[in-house]
């Protein structure tokens, strides 16, 4: 992962002119697909929008020396170490005689995405150093070949997603630190590179991607990153794009290949509020300060942190992409199990919130707290109860019941000249607590 400049106007210069004043569903998505209808866009990415919280997993030999610390001191990101210490491609291949994650479960890890009410995994095939977490046949620097695991992870989680009802999604770089023919080359790596071509490259990256397209049942999503060194034509990303959906028509492509396809990616961070014509996007997040594993990044964000970021996002029709990253050892750090844990358990309470619901009918809210929307109902995220009752601004007003997602309780609304207030539950949920709003007036999104 690295710093990403957001999607900003690229749909005037990529989309059609035939589409440039479609409906709001072609501007969200940029109709990626040729010939495809708003209702067929829409129909493609529903599981995606009704999922709203997936688990990112970046996993690879980076987990071995589990260090962010640069060549001067400062700090970077865990995944980055070959990059962070200006490592030599061979000295890194050493990793990997040291990488057997013995205790590599992946029942276990879908099972624990699953229970944090995460719907979808996006789990990295191969990041920027090259090292490929799948049985590739186009080169020996595999997990399967380049270890001592021998074993196929991304093979077990595709079996296991399809067991436990969770789509299994790809993170692949385009760049590519090992490979003879990906440049530019890091400065201080001095294998020769007359000989290199990018266009080589290009085809084996298609290669890699037709083994991940085909040989691991139906994937949700081709989540792209490390394009920044190229431009589109250079990357030949329409032909990609094009490519890729021949083998899985049904499939979403992130905006990380140059090109803005069906959503954007913004990480680290939440958009002040909704993108631009109802553009689709989802944050990416760390719960602490790096991608990969790194043993002495102790930084985590707070579960209720978390989850109040969760309704943060979805109030704004996004989704939350949020990291795991595993150990050497093949397990998820205990610190990430109890998060995920504590999210879990409030979307046992309180998914009807998150999962399924549009961006909610208001930016701004009389307290502290988010809404998001289903139909006619409206849930309200309460992160601190107002003394008095809890006000419900003016469009809002014309609720005709309340009620409690945690435990169902009905809540007394009281109307008066001043406005309109619910009563206070008995309990609050130190995270948020729900309430939901019953109008029959609003307009169904």
């Amino acid at each position: 992962m690295k710093g990403y400049h957001m999607w900003n106007g690229l749909k005037k210069r990529f989309l059609p002119a035939a589409l440039a004043c479609a409906s709001l569903l072609i501007a969200c998505g940029a109709a990626a697909t040729a010939g495809e209808t708003p209702e067929q866009f829409a129909s493609r990415t529903a599981w995606w929008q009704d999922a709203r919280f997936g688990m990112f997993i970046h996993w690879g030999l980076y987990a071995v020396p589990a260090d962010a610390t640069k060549l001067d001191g400062g700090r970077g990101v865990g995944e980055w170490y070959l990059m962070n210490r200006q490592v030599t491609v061979r000295d890194y291949e050493k990793f990997a005689a040291e990488f057997n994650p013995v205790k590599f479960d992946a029942a276990k890890w879908v099972r624990t995405a699953k229970d944090a009410g995460m719907k979808y995994i996006v789990i990295t095939s191969k990041h920027h150093d090259g090292f490929c977490m799948f049985d590739s046949k186009l080169t020996w620097y595999t997990i399967t070949r380049a270890t001592s695991f021998k074993r196929d992870p991304i093979r077990e989680l595709a079996d296991e997603c399809a067991k436990q009802g969770v789509t299994l999604c790809f993170y692949h770089s385009i760049m590519d630190w090992h490979h003879p023919d990906y440049v530019p080359r890091r400065a201080w790596d001095k294998r020769p590179d007359t000989r290199a071509g990018l266009n080589r490259y290009i085809d084996y990256m298609k290669g890699q991607i037709r083994e991940l397209l085909t040989n691991y049942g139906p994937i949700g999503i081709l989540w792209f990153d490390g394009a920044w060194e190229h431009n589109e034509k250079d990357l030949r990303s329409a032909e990609v794009n094009a490519f890729i959906r021949s083998l899985q028509p049904g499939i979403l492509i992130n905006d990380r290949n140059r090109l803005p396809e069906d959503y954007a990616t913004p990480e680290q961070k939440i958009p002040a509020g909704a993108m631009p014509d109802g553009r689709l996007w989802e944050t990416c997040m760390t719960m602490n300060d790096t991608w990969g594993f790194v043993k002495d990044d102790a930084n985590w964000k707070s579960s209720t942190d978390l989850i109040r970021k969760l309704c943060d996002i979805a109030s704004k029709g996004g989704n939350f992409l949020l990291n795991v990253g595993p150990t050497a050892e093949g397990e998820f750090p205990q610190a990430s199990v109890e998060r995920l844990a504590d999210v879990g358990a409030w979307l046992r309470v309180n998914g009807a919130s998150i999962h399924g619901t549009s961006q909610g009918p208001l930016a701004k809210l009389p307290f502290e707290g988010r809404c998001t929307q289903k139909g006619n109902r409206v849930f309200l995220q309460v992160f601190e109860w107002p003394e008095g009752g809890l006000p419900l601004p003016p469009e809002l007003a014309a609720a005709s019941a309340a009620r409690t997602l945690d435990g169902g309780r009905k809540l007394g609304i009281t109307r008066k000249a001043e406005g309109v207030t619910i009563e206070k539950p008995r309990t609050l949920d130190p995270h948020a607590t729900v309430i939901e709003l019953r109008i029959p007036s609003l307009k169904e999104k």
